[in-house]
């Protein structure tokens, strides 16, 4: 008995072993078939793919009117209407010497490329500003005087002052109304005298008398009233403040304008002690010799 179910326990497993080896033969497989993958045409272009948009600078505005350029900014430096800085290399400011009743305003220049030329010339604007007090010496202790400036030409080359004001001493008859001007090369930083800028001649003078036109309506026909010799004379001597006060006082003065040269003569007290006269530029040009003048003439 106990043999007979020894049998039966090894056909049993020689049973079970045959059978795991006849499935270790076949593969495996799942339940659900598997895809086959995509054959790729070689004639098909694949899609391509959309390109991503640029992100916006952030200093770069939005186009609020699509299909519209905006306009460029105009270039400064190049417009004729806006001069570049170097047309206009430095500025005037005002200032003024005082003593007791004595006030004479006289201008500065600053903010100029040339701090030492600047100096020298500001030094030398105060200096003829001021002579005009040689004319009191020495009693300017009962001097009342004061004085008053007009800029009748600021150029990078040329600047034209003028100097207007009344003095009065203490017991004199009446005031006296005073009248000169400075004239200064910007470049050399000397003084301009009337004589630096044109050729003083019979022609000159003639030209004057017959086409300079008179400032005010009351000093028309002056001109024509001195002999030619004698404004030939004074306006050789224009623009000199060293001999004021002396007997070689010369109180003609020349000034220029964008394009006028005036000329201030003295005159009667009655009259306004001082009569100013302009000619053009143009009526004069065969005269120049500046080329300071030159170029004015050319704008």
């Amino acid at each position: 008995m106990g043999k007979k179910n020894l049998m039966i326990t090894l056909l049993i497993f020689l049973l079970l072993l045959l059978t795991s080896c006849s499935q270790g033969n076949n593969p495996k497989t799942s339940g659900d078939p598997q895809p086959e993958p995509a054959t790729e045409n070689p004639n098909e272009k694949p899609a391509d793919k959309p390109e991503p948009k640029p992100k916006p600078d952030a200093d770069e505005k939005p186009d609020t009117n699509p299909g519209v350029k905006p306009a460029e900014p105009p270039d400064n430096n190049s417009s004729p209407n806006n001069p570049s800085p170097t047309s206009n290399p430095y500025e005037i400011t005002k200032t003024n010497y005082t003593e007791n009743n004595i006030k004479i305003n006289y201008p500065q220049l600053k903010k100029s490329s040339d701090q030492q030329k600047e100096k020298t010339i500001n030094e030398l604007i105060k200096n003829e500003a001021i002579k005009v007090l040689n004319y009191y010496l020495p009693e300017v202790q009962d001097l009342t005087l004061e004085i008053n400036y007009e800029i009748k030409s600021k150029s990078p080359s040329l600047l034209s002052i003028q100097y207007t004001g009344v003095g009065y001493m203490n017991g004199a008859a009446h005031p006296n109304i005073h009248y000169y001007t400075t004239n200064i090369d910007i470049e050399t930083g000397t003084i301009l005298k009337l004589k630096d800028m044109v050729n003083i001649d019979e022609n000159f003078v003639g030209n004057l008398k017959q086409n300079a036109k008179s400032m005010k309506p009351e000093h028309q026909g002056i001109l024509n009233s001195i002999h030619p010799s004698d404004l030939l004379n004074m306006v050789k001597n224009a623009d000199s403040l060293d001999n004021i006060g002396t007997e070689n006082q010369s109180d003609t003065f020349s000034y220029f304008t964008s394009d006028s040269l005036g000329i201030s003569i003295p005159v009667s007290h009655a009259e306004g002690d001082h009569a100013e006269f302009e000619i053009t530029y143009q009526a004069i040009a065969q005269n120049i010799h500046s080329l300071l003048l030159l170029s004015l003439l050319q704008q």
